[in-house]
Parts: structure tokens; sequence; C-alpha cells
């Protein structure tokens, strides 16, 4: 296993644990400081919720990197960077959606 990658992944991951756990939406760069949040509890579980997902998947790239050959991890990389922004969109919509203007 690729040890950066992973040692990245492990790091989003609790960065996202923190966040959803103990509700801290300030560390959310798309939550504006001055805007009024709806529900905070759901603000800070989609945020932890997103940052868990990309460092599954930051951690899966380095199993990839270290046991796939190097065709296949361009296939996996071709087909996670269209998925992951589709994740994001909808991520950011939902989050959006939780905010007062």
């Amino acid at each position: 296993m690729n040890w950066v990658l992973a040692s990245v992944g492990i790091l989003v991951i609790l960065l996202g644990i923190a966040i959803w756990r103990f509700g801290l939406v300030g560390w959310l760069s798309n939550v504006p400081k001055g805007g009024e949040i709806i529900d905070k509890e759901k603000a800070a579980r989609l945020g932890g919720g997103y940052l868990g997902l990309l460092g599954i998947c930051f951690i899966a790239f380095g199993y990839a990197v270290e046991n796939l050959p190097n065709q296949t991890i361009m296939v996996i990389v071709a087909c996670y960077i269209p998925v992951n922004m589709v994740i994001l969109v909808s991520y950011l919509v939902a989050q959006s959606k939780n905010m007062r203007r």
C-alpha cells in the first residue's frame, strides 16, 4: 500500500469524523461565516460524510497504486474524476439548501 496516500486518507477520514461528531461546521469552507445554517447537524453530517468518502478513496488509491498495473490505475482514475465531481456537486447542492440567504 502506498503509505503517503493511505496517511492522507486516514487524516481526511479523521477530519470528517471530527466535523461530523462535534458539529464543527466552521471548518467547512463552503459554509459562510455570516450565513445562517438551518440545520447544523445536517451540515456537519454532510461535510463529514463527504470527507469520509474522500478519505476512503485515498486509501483505495494507495492500495491500487501498489497492487495493480498502471493501465488499470489510469482507468480507475479516469472513472473516479467524473464520479467525484457528481458527488461533489450533489454535496454542494444539498449543503446550499441547508443555508438561509
